[in-house]
């Protein structure tokens, strides 16, 4: 069994962030679940473009609103908490966020992340 306290990895690799955004990375490879699972904070107001070439995500809305847009096809989804969206293509996407109010996400990505990661200038995270 693996327990995680959030606040034991603040400050730590594992707590990760860009211009935005803030992730603590709570389960990584080297846990050996084959997944990685983050708790993560992006700004209010923030815009994020995102294209995850090497990863299939889930996010889960805890708390904030905004909206996801999927640039293949132009089409835009209401994010708020209890929805949940999953780049199940490698999706090029970007992440609006409102003001007012941080949205608070929890993400899985498979495969799982080394947990240090941050963006690349393409929006990806390396594999």
């Amino acid at each position: 069994m693996i327990i995680v306290n959030g606040s034991d990895l603040q400050g730590s690799a594992r707590d990760a962030s860009g211009p935005g955004w803030s992730s603590l990375r709570m389960l990584v490879k080297t846990d050996g679940v084959g997944f990685s699972m983050n708790e993560t904070i992006v700004k209010a107001g923030v815009t994020l473009t995102l294209e995850y070439k090497n990863h299939l995500k889930g996010c889960y809305c805890v708390s904030g609103s905004g909206r996801v847009t999927d640039h293949a096809t132009g089409s835009v989804s209401e994010i708020k908490a209890g929805v949940l969206y999953a780049l199940d293509q490698h999706d090029h996407h970007s992440l609006i966020v409102d003001e007012g109010q941080d949205m608070f996400l929890i993400s899985v990505f498979n495969p799982a992340l080394q947990g240090d990661e941050v963006h690349g200038a393409d929006g990806s995270y390396s594999a």
